[in-house]
């Protein structure tokens, strides 16, 4: 016959596993928060990462090529797809998970790990509380936007353009009209998007073709910690990329002479980066070596009032336009040439009209 006591002993026994059996639920529920839902919030960064690349990327090709939507979308799938969710690789469906807008210029890329997909994420501890899988994604979408400043310019500065009425046509006359940002490249002014192609001299090699005598648009830009001075710094400015940023309004200045040389000198440099590159009045830049936009021959160059041109002499030159200009080559004489399109800036909206950007909006 048991006694009063140990009978005690085997109901605390008793009441002491229901105790931890109801603890252990406890304590694995702490655990689904504590590790699953870190996990959840791990993938939900990786996939608003991958949304975020495709998204700034889809919209960067806008700058280049406004028209292309199929561009857009694959390089944003491109982008998007060389991210993982939790050791999985995104996968991104064009039709469903990116929107290309060309009319306000956007591109939306949503990341995806759903059930709908059969690849929802695969929780751990949480099954104990019956949630096998969870669904992530994450949306972004960016926009080309304007922008007021830029690095990489080539050493040359030229006339932004203007109403050319007056007699004799092909130089800026007082019965000419120039308003910075109505009448500058890139605006409506001669038509929309009229502009995208057109051959323009960077670097005059002619005498007689100069705004002013020695100015044949070359402009002296300091690079940053380099002790390259005259002929040599502008040679390596035509041929490499200058971190220095120029904002549209900033001055720069000029720099006297032809230079003929080390014009010469630095396109050869420069075209040898990428010799197989050459412009299509229909595609743009084609057979380059690199991604769209990524030719080292695509540059950018800044613009002066042509109402105020440089005079004789080394002087101050306000920048009140900066352009992308794919930098077709050099002829005996020394012009340079180039075909204008979008270049690609930073910093806030300004009055610049060839220079873009963009931006995370959502």
């Amino acid at each position: 016959m048991k006694t009063l006591k140990t009978q005690m002993q085997q109901d605390e026994r008793g009441a002491s596993l229901m105790m931890v059996a109801v603890s252990m639920v406890a304590i694995l529920g702490m655990a689904a928060l504590a590790i699953d839902v870190g996990m959840l919030y791990e993938a939900k960064a990786q996939a608003q990462n991958a949304a975020d690349s495709g998204a700034l990327a889809g919209a960067g090709s806008l700058i280049l090529a406004p028209t292309d939507a199929n561009l857009a979308r694959d390089t944003a799938q491109d982008f998007a797809e060389k991210h993982q969710i939790v050791k999985q690789d995104v996968m991104i469906v064009p039709g469903a998970d990116i929107v290309v807008d060309l009319v306000n210029k956007q591109v939306t890329v949503t990341a995806r790990r759903t059930a709908a997909r059969g690849n929802a994420l695969p929780t751990y501890f949480a099954k104990v509380l019956g949630w096998d899988f969870v669904d992530v994604e994450a949306t972004a979408t960016a926009e080309v936007d304007a922008a007021s400043a830029a690095s990489c310019l080539k050493p040359w500065a030229i006339p932004d353009a203007y109403d050319d009425t007056s007699n004799p046509i092909g130089s800026y006359n007082p019965g000419d009209y120039y308003q910075q940002g109505v009448t500058s490249w890139g605006t409506t002014y001669r038509g929309s998007s009229k502009d995208f192609g057109v051959q323009l001299v960077l670097k005059q090699g002619t005498p007689g073709n100069t705004v002013a005598p020695g100015q044949f648009y070359p402009i002296d830009l300091p690079i940053p910690n380099g002790p390259l001075q005259g002929g040599d710094r502008y040679r390596e400015n035509i041929a490499g990329c200058n971190g220095q940023v120029v904002n549209i309004n900033d001055s720069v200045l000029t720099q006297n002479g032809n230079l003929t040389g080390p014009t010469k000198q630095g396109i050869k440099a420069l075209i040898d980066q990428d010799p197989g590159a050459r412009w299509d009045s229909v595609q743009g830049v084609v057979n380059s070596s690199f991604p769209p936009g990524g030719s080292p021959r695509i540059a950018r160059v800044p613009m002066f009032d042509p109402s105020k041109p440089p005079t004789s002499g080394k002087q101050s030159l306000k920048i009140v336009n900066i352009a992308g200009f794919f930098i077709e080559g050099v002829n005996g004489n020394g012009d340079v040439t180039g075909r204008l399109i979008p270049g690609t800036g930073t910093g806030a909206p300004n009055p610049g009209t060839m220079l873009f950007t963009v931006r995370l909006v959502k």
